[in-house]
């Protein structure tokens, strides 16, 4: 074992002392998984490892006071994992979350599944058949953000095409699955996401701590599930349940919360959900038609010692601080953010293997590619994130603000 694996675990094992008791163990995990995979932000994105390790130790005692705004959650995402949470079946035993926008009455068990949400065309291109978004769920926690935070874990397109991120024991940067449904296979996992009725309509179901209690403090994770597209489309946010001991001991009944949560972690299992008659054909890596790349470029600092940008091939004719657009805070150092076609995507992946996993964080083209840079043109460095984006083209560049 090297040095820095022994300091690894010396943190680690700091970190599981210190964490909260309240704390659920998949949190927990979660949190020590963030660790070694989680970029944050501290000169750069990617800094070093030691800063890493800091900062998920922020994120593991970051005190959410109960009762706080989805919105202020929603605008600094870091985590991805659902708390543990029953099955996902519908019921009505206690009384609603406050909610930002009246939410559907749960039923108590599913009957019917909704209407197709409609769709409308990308403002970049005209959707063909099949590029109808049905549900996408992105889940997040609060603490620094990162361009892969924003990733959607669950995708199911109108034409029964599913992409999923799988819950992964090693790290959140795993690589996504696509398999396609049949047509009666897509009408019963429509039954089970909307049979319910919870993501008929907008709402926020946030935490509401019970009269004369105080919550402890601890992280949360927050699941935006989008039904649609356009202006018709529904967003729904609900933050995780907690367990039913925390709940119940601080805060009011959230059957919502508790449902929601319980779906969005099912989800990234859903070959668990139907039966094997379901699928049209066999589950395989998710490879995009286009990219995502998002660019950090530091000017004027000093280098990291890693390989230089120069050596990957980035469309971008002049400065590096000029590929695609300005995404995100304008203050220095601005974000740069551009829509790549898989052949050059490969290009930039094949480049970042060369280097090795020294300084990148990969799993090729099925999933997001991150890497840190020296910039010898600027006198500094750069961040690199590469990510497939969904069938509808999701992560859009404006969705990096």
């Amino acid at each position: 074992m090297n040095t820095q694996d022994q300091f690894d675990e010396l943190v680690t094992e700091h970190l599981q002392a210190r964490a909260p008791r309240e704390a659920p163990d998949r949190m927990l995990e979660m949190t020590m998984n963030q660790i070694s995979s989680t970029p944050q932000r501290t000169r750069t994105w990617l800094g070093g490892r030691f800063g890493t390790l800091l900062a998920a130790a922020a994120v593991l005692v970051l005190a959410i006071v109960a009762g706080t705004q989805l919105a202020g959650l929603i605008d600094q995402p870091v985590g991805d994992d659902p708390s543990p949470s029953p099955s996902v079946s519908p019921s009505a035993t206690a009384a609603p979350t406050a909610t930002a926008a009246p939410s559907a009455t749960p039923a108590t068990s599913p009957t019917s599944a909704p209407s197709t949400p409609p769709a409308t065309p990308q403002p970049t291109e005209s959707p063909v058949a099949g590029d109808e978004l049905l549900l996408r769920v992105v889940s997040m926690g609060g603490g620094p953000i990162d361009p892969a935070s924003l990733l959607s874990r669950t995708t199911l397109m109108a034409d029964g095409r599913l992409i999923w991120q799988p819950v992964s024991s090693r790290t959140d940067l795993s690589g996504f699955v696509t398999r396609t449904l049949t047509e009666e296979g897509l009408a019963d996992l429509r039954q089970y996401i909307f049979g319910s009725g919870l993501l008929d309509a907008n709402a926020a179901h946030e935490l509401e701590p019970q009269p004369g209690v105080e919550p402890p403090g601890r992280g949360v994770s927050v699941h935006q599930f989008t039904a649609g597209d356009g202006d018709d489309s529904v967003v729904v946010t609900s933050v995780q349940w907690l367990g039913d001991d925390e709940e119940a001991a601080y805060f009011q009944p959230a059957p919502e919360r508790e449902q929601l949560d319980a779906l969005a972690l099912a989800l990234r299992d859903p070959e668990s959900l139907v039966g094997d008659d379901a699928w049209a054909g066999p589950a395989a890596p998710y490879e995009a038609d286009e990219y995502q790349l998002v660019l950090t470029p530091y000017r004027d600092v000093p280098a990291y010692g890693n390989p230089d940008v120069s050596s990957v091939p980035i469309p971008v004719d002049g400065p590096l601080d000029e590929f695609g657009a300005e995404s995100g805070d304008p203050r220095p150092p601005v974000t740069r953010c551009g829509v790549l076609d898989r052949a050059e995507a490969s290009g930039i992946v094949d480049a970042l293997v060369a280097m090795g996993s020294a300084v990148t964080n990969m799993v090729g083209l099925d999933g997001p590619s991150v890497a840190s840079l020296d910039w010898a043109q600027g006198n500094g460095v750069v961040d690199l994130y590469l990510l497939p984006r969904m069938p509808d083209g999701y992560p859009e560049c404006d969705d990096q603000g």
